[in-house]
């Protein structure tokens, strides 16, 4: 269960996690297990556990035909289907334990994304329909990675650059600053640089990228630094992106009554999905 892909199909998400999900698994090779928490009293209630095949056309046929899809993609070994009854986001965070990435749509309610993105054990995507592809984004096709130097950054970033190596993707490493009065980045393709930035910024940004530009060559890799609230500027930087990525430093109540919680924010508001990373457990971070 540690090499596969958990996607929560809830009704109000139509099936775009699971589109995002699949087309995952099947880049990475990895594992697609699909999970359901079914409505007390629904007819599919009744097969809670491992359906077959033939069980799941009876009683949801609807949901029997994206499993057939599945499978008829990645091959029948490499999905299954898990129906479980009681508290979606309670049995979403369960289901968090067992998987390396957890992904789940944006609908379905504030209150489970919240516990989900709150108290789930790996990673978690939180999807929505793309909107059209518009022209002149700033990182347009691109995976953004918030950066600001903490540990639950870094382990962002792995995940990250991970994710845009597997997809061929070209990343985005944004810091957002309260100094900057304007917007800059610098493109190690092109060696573009555009506006002026504080030394700092950009010196942490070289920091959290230099190693990954050796590991992965083939990673086009630009550093942007943002000004304004980092919520606000992140959802904007998130304008045409492929995907969003936020670490979680996993403050309680009053670290983000002090500074906001960017990552619920963006994962409510960004225009692309957003990937929230949980800091490494053997990491620390000091708020």
């Amino acid at each position: 269960m540690s090499r596969s892909i958990g996607v929560g199909i809830g009704e109000s998400d139509g099936w775009q996690p699971l589109a995002f999900a699949t087309d995952h698994a099947e880049r990475t090779g990895t594992r697609l297990v699909l999970v359901r928490v079914c409505p007390p009293g629904s007819p599919l209630a009744r097969a809670i556990g491992r359906p077959t095949p033939a069980e799941l056309e009876i009683v949801d046929p609807a949901l029997a035909r994206v499993y057939a899809g599945a499978r008829a993609r990645l091959g029948e070994k490499r999905v299954a289907l898990r129906l479980f009854g009681g508290d979606p986001a309670a049995r979403l965070v369960d289901a968090s334990a067992g998987v390396r990435l957890l992904v789940i749509g944006a609908g379905g309610g504030g209150r489970t994304v919240r516990r989900v993105l709150r108290q789930a054990h790996c990673p978690v995507a939180v999807t929505r329909p793309a909107p059209p592809m518009e022209s002149g984004r700033l990182f347009g096709g691109h995976v953004v990675i918030g950066v600001d130097g903490s540990p639950a950054s870094r382990t962002a970033m792995e995940f990250a650059v991970t994710y845009a190596d597997g997809h061929r993707l070209p990343l985005a490493a944004v810091h957002v600053s309260a100094v900057s009065t304007d917007d800059y980045f610098y493109d190690d393709v092109t060696l573009s640089t555009h506006f002026t930035a504080e030394p700092a910024a950009l010196e942490l940004l070289a920091d959290a990228t230099e190693s990954w530009a050796l590991k992965c060559p083939a990673t086009p890799i630009r550093r942007a630094v943002l000004h304004g609230a980092v919520d606000q500027a992140l959802t904007r930087a998130a304008a045409g992106a492929r995907l969003l990525v936020v670490g979680d430093k996993r403050r309680g109540v009053i670290g983000r009554a002090r500074t906001g919680d960017v990552p619920l924010t963006v994962a409510a508001e960004a225009p692309c999905p957003v990937a929230v990373v949980p800091m490494d457990q053997h990491e620390t971070d000091p708020l």
